[in-house]
């Protein structure tokens, strides 16, 4: 069998083989590790934060209030509101963490609790729009976004429906398996493939139409 000159293996087509191949595989476990060290690390603060550890919590806030604001942003499109969310979302997580039995589940648990908040301020506003107007039927437009999160993919989100930007959110935004992504928005998991779909569609339509 054919050797390289540093003595390596060749391939039978007498090429040595690629080794960004394994680099590749390399930072994918280094990726896949991590994952798993941080959620260990959240379960383990939500255990102390359940018995009443201030610094658990302090840090649990700490890591999770910035990925909270984000999802907010993207589902109301409405940076300031979503600071609202977060803190609403925060409040109600103190009160229920005594009752999360299972620290693997908090992830889901509080995107869930900061979507619910979401909708019920879409609700309010829909409410108040339609009331200002006079009732007049007329469909609500996407939600205003603000310059500061301006990106052509967030503006793209704000413009899809209201249950297709929620989980093109958190499934491209926040990383959530469509399992999770199901647990949060409270439909099945065939709902949120649907969804994702057509939500991925519009996304590649408006994103092609408004680079033309």
């Amino acid at each position: 069998m054919p050797r390289s000159d540093r003595g390596g293996l060749k391939n039978c087509a007498g090429i040595e083989p690629f080794a960004g191949g394994a680099r590749l595989s390399s930072w994918k476990l280094e990726a896949g590790v991590r994952r798993d060290l941080e959620q260990v690390l959240d379960e383990y603060l939500v255990l102390l934060a359940r018995d009443g550890s201030r610094p658990a919590l302090e840090q649990l806030v700490g890591r999770w209030s910035p990925r909270l604001q984000r999802h907010a942003a993207r589902t109301l499109g409405d940076r300031e509101a979503a600071r609202d969310v977060v803190q609403d979302t925060w409040v109600a997580a103190l009160r229920g963490l005594a009752r999360l039995d299972d620290p693997a589940r908090f992830p889901a648990w509080l995107y869930a609790i900061a979507t619910r908040r979401c909708v019920d301020l879409i609700r309010t506003r829909g409410r108040a729009r339609r009331l200002s107007e006079g009732l007049e039927a007329q469909p609500p437009g996407p939600p205003r976004i603000d310059a500061d999160i301006g990106l052509d993919l967030t503006a793209a989100l704000a413009r899809l429906p209201a249950d297709q930007r929620l989980v093109a959110s958190l499934f491209y935004g926040e990383g959530l398996d469509i399992e999770a992504v199901a647990v949060v928005a409270g439909v099945p998991v065939g709902t949120v493939k649907s969804r994702l779909h057509h939500a991925r569609s519009a996304l590649k339509t408006f994103l092609e139409g408004d680079s033309s």
